[in-house]
């Protein structure tokens, strides 16, 4: 398990750096989101893990929603209530990015709101798409 949660920090490290998935971070991200299906059932979009790598905001779906609190969950962005560990996000996504930038993502994602805790997970992916821009690289000084 212990891997699987380093590939995941790897896997949002680098998405959040360069705003895509390598083959090898979406087969990772394939694999978790395989093991949260086994564990909840229900029925997954085919595509499920190539639509989260686009940012698929369609994703909507209860279970969809259910299986990204569960992903979250095993790397510890989120708890079991699908609030967000704000502590381990920003350590994750300093990773490759300046400290600032992910207390900055970290602050506009706090607030991940929702009636329960896959609405909450589902808010952090949202949230994550809405503000990945905090990471784009900044222009040379002149």
């Amino acid at each position: 398990m212990q891997s699987l949660q380093v590939a995941f920090v790897v896997l949002l490290g680098a998405v959040c750096a360069t705003a895509f998935f390598t083959e090898e971070q979406h087969d990772v991200a394939k694999m978790l989101a395989d093991s949260c299906h086994k564990e909840l059932g229900g029925d997954l979009p085919e595509d499920f893990a190539t639509k989260m790598r686009h940012g698929d905001l369609t994703l909507n779906s209860e279970i969809s929603k259910c299986t990204i609190q569960c992903i979250f969950a095993k790397v510890g962005y989120t708890d079991e209530n699908g609030v967000i560990n704000r502590e381990k996000l920003v350590a994750s996504l300093s990773k490759g990015n300046p400290v600032e930038k992910a207390e900055q993502f970290a602050d506009e994602c706090k607030a991940n709101e929702g009636e329960s805790k896959c609405d909450k997970a589902f808010s952090l992916y949202q949230c994550y798409h809405k503000n990945k821009s905090i990471f784009a690289q900044d222009p040379p000084k002149a």
